[in-house]
């Protein structure tokens, strides 16, 4: 990785122009064609964060994707709001931060008293580019190149931004570390035991995250909720 005063060139194929070491700059890159296909970045704090390895499929793609068919059916079927999947820009500008989470959800009441609201696409007002102010909840599930920011930048931009809750999953090893983190003051407080059900206040309930064997001796995930 090489740096120069124009550009930070990561791996001789992605180039971070200058201007998005900028928060208003940065986000015009990321919302513009120039922005490169098949790369993560995250804004925190005018350090931009450039992901390219692919996902692990046990650990990662197969937990995000129970997660998100258990989170969108649970979210539709009480109708609480909306879940954006991975691939969705979450700014708060307070915070100094713009990414794009594993998983989003904002409730009908954050959209009603404005502390959400949605971009439109520029020359399409019928879509939307970015989510903008403090979701309800937001789900990151821990990489081997994402520890550091989802362990402790994203943990400290999300609670300064006013998200209410953060689902901390990292499955990586031979138990599945799952934490939802309440934000108390200025502060998020885990819930208790990472391996045991954790305690939502923005769903309800009680949450498990299992996994089992299947036929091929590959994982299958499972998040239920427990009243």
């Amino acid at each position: 990785m090489s740096s120069s005063g124009r550009a930070l060139i990561i791996e001789d194929r992605v180039v971070v122009p200058d201007t998005a070491f900028d928060h208003t700059g940065y986000r015009a890159w990321v919302t513009s064609d120039a922005y490169p296909e098949r790369v993560r970045t995250t804004y925190v704090r005018g350090e931009v964060r450039v992901e390219m390895s692919p996902e692990s499929i046990e650990a990662h793609n197969k937990v995000k994707a129970a997660l998100t068919a258990a989170l969108v059916s649970f979210v539709h079927q009480h109708d609480l709001g909306e879940v954006y999947l991975d691939g969705a820009l979450v700014t708060n500008e307070d915070a100094g931060l713009s990414c794009e989470p594993d998983l989003t959800f904002v409730s009908w009441a954050a959209f009603d008293e404005g502390r959400v609201r949605l971009v439109p696409r520029a020359g399409d007002g019928a879509d939307y580019i970015e989510i903008l102010g403090s979701p309800d909840l937001v789900v990151e599930i821990v990489s081997d190149s994402s520890v550091k920011k989802d362990t402790r930048l994203l943990r400290e931009a999300y609670c300064l931004a006013g998200v209410r809750e953060y689902w901390l999953i990292d499955a990586r090893g031979n138990d599945i570390r799952f934490e939802i983190l309440s934000k108390v003051g200025d502060l998020f407080a885990s819930s208790g035991d990472p391996f045991a059900p954790q305690e939502s206040g923005v769903l309800g309930g009680r949450w498990s995250l299992t996994r089992t064997r299947n036929r091929a001796g590959r994982f299958t995930y499972n998040l239920e909720q427990t009243l």
